[in-house]
Formats: structure tokens, C-alpha cells, sequence
């Protein structure tokens, strides 16, 4: 039985706030002008998964782009075919969007080496490394080289956002998800501290923007959030886990965090971290001080989607301080977009003011910040 997390003075009384300023919120309807400038801009708030290889005749990718106005989009390998093929994807997707919106879009993509790369092998792509093997072999040079010739391949491409590292811990051997794909640098926290930031730093040099994940920790767990409910609680070690995150925001090379669909009652007794304030807004941004751009995994996994419903996890996770709402399929089963139910669960909070628009202005602020770093065509 592992310890639960201590939790320093500073930060309880930080929680203890934030909960019971969540006690004392009121649902007042916020004043309509306060609304009017946010409404146009909510789909920035969403970072999305599509069908389809070309964007000339693609309605749904069309209507996402310019009638949602969705802020991002990622690439899966469903979307790709060669690397020409998803070079003028990406460059049509780009100008679509610029010219819908007046502003650039970010275009991701899960390419973190190994059995996750969607630009691989199956589309002409020589193979990579996972980061398993870059930990196990511990060359911190070859690491760097190798998210540096994996960052040029996605910059190629046209893709500006890689996410990935993950910075996962991997001392549990019998992890399914990051520890048995391969996923993580390895079980020493400094070893996986080390090989990121040699990743973060191969990224950095080829132009692309990164995100670390899975927070706050994915690598003790028994079971996979893609499936269903996760419950670290009696497993997490957060002085190891949290190592990374902390390290390398105070080195100021971290891009973005994304979130893990995880449960552990030491943080929050009723919400997995990507729908909890506690762990978002409080361990994350005050006590490890993160300022930037947090983005979700994605919102239809087992975990969530089963247990919340996609409208409902959208608006929690905004109000825990999460900026970017991962969708990575916007096909609902019905054929309805994903995103616009999302979109119209955040205005519908916002409306009624479950939602503050202090809340979604901060988001979209650091969404801005976070798209001023892309690279420059």
C-alpha cells in the first residue's frame, strides 16, 4: 500500500479555498454583453478529430473548420495516406481556417515514437524509437536526435503540435497502457526527467510545439482510461510521479500539459483529474505553478464519456482550469458532431452561469499565448 500524497500547508489551504468558493458560487445568469465577444470564440476551445484524407468536399471537416470554428484539430491515422497526402491536408486545413476565422489553427498530432505515431510506418514513414527504448538504451544525445528527426517529419507535414513526451513514471509493470506499449522513458524519475527534457529539446529545435502527459500521473495504474474507469489511489506515489512536471516547468520548457482521465480520492473523492479542480486548478496550476496551456485527453474515452456524457465532461472540465477539450472523434454514433454537443453544453453553462465567463476568458488566453509559439509557415 503506497502512502497517500502529502500535501504541503500552503496548498490545503489553497484546496480548502477553492472548494469553498465552489460552495458559494450561484448560478446568476452573467450580464448578456459580458457574453457577446466570448460566444464567436468558444470553438477555439476545441481541439478535434476528424474523418477523412482531403479537405476539398470534406462537409464535416468544412462545417468543424468554419461553422464550429474549432481552435485545433488532430490527426489520427485514419487521416493519413503518404506523406504528400497529409502535407496538403494540412496546408488546406490551415488556409480553410485562416480564412473562416482570421486566426491560425493548431494542428496536432499523437507522434510520441514506437507503436504511437500516427505519421508511420504504414503510410511510407521509416520507423522510430518508443520511449522505452530511448530510456532502456539511456543516450540522452540519441534521444534528442531522434524527437528532432520526428519533430522535422511532422514540420514537413505541416503539423505544429506534437503530444508528447509523456512523462508517465513507469514502476508498474503490470500497466497496460504506458508502461506495456512501450510509452514510458522508464521506473526512475530522473531517467524520465532526463529523456524528456532531451525530447522537449529535439522538439524545440525542429520548430514544434509539445505537451507533457499524462497528468498528474498514468504509470502505476492496473487499467487503461481508454476502456473505462481508472483508480490510482492506492498506487500512485506522487513525490516519483510528479517529479518531471515539477522539474521541468521551473526550467521553462514545457509547451502544454495534458490531462489523464485517473481517479485518486487523496485528490478529488468525486471527479477523475481531467474533470477535477482540486487536481487541476489546484495541484497543477498552484501548487506546481503552471501558467500554460492545459489540454484534455481525450473527452469520448471509456473513462469519461461512459461515466459523464460528453456535454456534461465538457463543462467540467473547463471550471477544473482545463483550456484545450480533446475530442478525438467528432462522428458520434447517431452521425452528429461531437463538437457542436460540446459547444452547446459550454454556452448553455455559460448562459444559465455555471460557467464564468472569468473562466473561459483565462482559457482563451492561454489558448492565444500558446498559438502566438507555432511555427511560422
Amino acid at each position: 500500500m503506497t502512502r497517500p500524497p502529502r500535501l504541503r500547508l500552503g496548498r490545503t489551504i489553497v484546496l480548502l479555498a477553492l472548494l469553498a468558493g465552489a460552495a458559494c458560487r450561484t448560478m446568476t445568469p452573467p450580464d448578456a454583453s459580458r457574453l457577446a465577444p466570448l460566444l464567436p470564440r468558444l470553438g477555439d476551445l476545441l481541439l478535434v478529430g476528424f474523418h477523412g484524407t482531403t479537405g476539398e468536399g470534406n462537409t464535416d471537416l468544412e462545417r468543424l473548420l468554419c461553422e464550429t470554428r474549432a481552435g485545433g484539430v488532430l490527426l489520427f491515422g485514419r487521416n493519413v495516406v503518404d506523406a504528400a497526402q497529409v502535407g496538403r491536408l494540412a496546408r488546406w486545413m490551415a488556409e480553410r481556417a485562416r480564412a473562416c476565422t482570421g486566426r491560425p489553427l493548431l494542428i496536432g498530432v499523437d507522434a510520441e515514437g514506437g507503436r504511437v505515431m500516427r505519421l508511420g510506418s504504414a503510410a511510407g514513414y521509416s520507423a522510430t524509437l518508443s520511449h522505452h527504448e530511448l530510456g532502456d538504451g539511456n543516450d540522452l544525445a540519441l534521444t534528442e536526435l531522434e524527437a528532432r528527426r520526428i519533430g522535422g517529419r511532422l514540420r514537413e507535414a505541416g503539423i505544429g503540435w506534437d503530444l508528447a513526451p509523456v512523462v508517465d513514471v513507469g514502476y508498474n509493470p503490470a500497466n497496460p497502457v504506458i508502461v506495456g506499449t512501450g510509452r514510458s522513458f522508464g521506473a526512475d524519475p530522473a531517467r524520465v526527467t532526463a529523456h524528456a527534457r532531451a525530447y522537449l529539446a529535439g522538439m524545440h529545435a525542429a520548430g514544434l510545439l509539445t505537451a507533457l502527459k499524462h497528468f498528474p500521473r498514468h504509470g502505476s495504474s492496473f487499467a487503461d482510461s481508454h476502456l473505462g474507469f481508472v483508480d490510482v489511489t492506492d498506487t500512485a506515489r506522487p513525490e516519483l510521479e510528479l517529479m518531471p512536471y515539477r522539474t521541468l516547468m521551473a526550467e521553462g520548457v514545457v509547451d502544454s500539459v495534458m490531462t489523464g482521465h485517473v481517479f485518486n480520492r487523496h485528490l478529488d473523492r468525486r471527479y477523475p483529474a481531467t474533470l477535477s479542480r482540486p487536481t487541476i486548478t489546484g495541484l497543477l496550476r498552484h501548487d506546481l505553478g503552471w501558467t500554460g496551456a492545459v489540454v484534455s485527453d481525450d473527452l469520448r474515452m471509456g473513462a469519461i464519456e461512459q461515466h459523464y456524457g460528453l456535454d456534461e465532461a465538457a463543462v467540467l472540465a473547463l471550471d477544473a482550469g482545463v483550456d484545450l477539450l480533446l475530442i478525438a472523434d467528432d462522428r458520434l454514433p447517431n452521425t452528429t458532431s461531437a463538437a457542436h454537443l460540446a459547444l452547446t453544453a459550454i454556452h448553455q453553462a455559460l448562459q444559465s452561469g455555471r460557467l464564468s465567463p472569468e473562466t473561459i476568458e483565462s482559457a482563451l488566453t492561454r489558448i492565444s499565448r500558446l498559438r502566438t509559439r507555432l511555427p511560422t509557415p
